[in-house]
């Protein structure tokens, strides 16, 4: 796979130990936020998964997870004409960190003003995002 290059909201980041381009965007966009290893993420995702029935790339695996670790999750952002707002357009408003929905069926850590992944999949729409509580 071809390294895409870096841009104004996007930086090329791969969390996964071996360097697999892989389906692995969940553990790698949440130990990326939490800033925690990527083995100690997927262990505790999969023991919630055993725990809940769901895969731990389901919202309602990993979204649990980012709660009980202290995270709120915060509903997609519209828009002052409801519409939604693109991966670019989000990272140039919002400030800190978080792990978001982006695309659909992918998530992504969003550091910096950059969302860090191995594809830039900032023309997607940022649909639910998680914010470390206070």
């Amino acid at each position: 796979m071809k390294i895409p290059n870096d841009t104004i909201t996007f930086r090329y980041y791969n969390a996964n130990p071996k360097n697999r381009h892989t389906t692995d965007c969940v553990v790698r966009a949440i130990c990326t936020a939490l800033d925690q290893p990527y083995e100690q993420t997927v262990k505790e995702l999969t023991e919630l998964w055993l725990e809940t029935g769901y895969d731990m790339s389901e919202t309602k695996c990993f979204g649990k997870y980012l709660e009980l670790k202290g995270w709120i999750k915060n509903k997609q952002p519209r828009k002052a004409n409801n519409t939604k707002y693109t991966g670019k357009e989000f990272v140039k408003i919002f400030k800190g960190i978080c792990v978001a929905n982006l695309g659909g069926n992918h998530t992504v850590c969003i550091k910096d003003g950059k969302v860090l992944d191995i594809w830039d999949s900032t023309d997607g729409c940022i649909g639910n995002y998680w914010i470390k509580g206070e």
